[in-house]
């Protein structure tokens, strides 16, 4: 069954396995290309997202300038996915701490940081 806490493990455990093998043979001449950007594909622009693969396994490699310039956001999800897979009870626990206003504050909030890391790249 597919639980908040399993997919967190199956997240990690795929960067894991992949930063190991980029850690084993190297990273391929062209970089590494796991999933391509459809908005990018339709648009030819990039998405709020781009460089979010490519930051994670930075941070799994250690190369932790490299994951902050490619995407900061990868931060945030590593570090939910960990608290998610190995502490999912405490994880769901300070969630409930906070009233539903507060958390869709705190999205939304996430959300429009995210946005506005993208007009910012998209000009720069």
């Amino acid at each position: 069954m597919f639980t908040h806490a399993n997919l967190a493990r199956l997240f990690l455990l795929g960067l894991g396995g992949i930063g190991l093998y980029l850690a084993l043979f190297g990273s391929p001449e062209g970089g590494v290309a796991l999933v391509p950007c459809p908005f990018r594909a339709v648009t030819g622009i990039r998405c709020p997202g781009c460089g979010m693969t490519r930051s994670c396994l930075a941070l799994v490699q250690g190369d932790f300038i490299s994951a902050w310039t490619l995407h900061p956001f990868s931060f945030l999800l590593v570090t939910l996915a960990v608290s998610a897979a190995f502490f999912p009870a405490s994880a769901r626990g300070f969630l409930d701490r906070f009233s539903p206003t507060v958390r869709n504050v705190v999205l939304v909030g996430l959300a429009a940081l995210c946005l506005a890391l993208w007009i910012y790249r998209l000009f720069v």
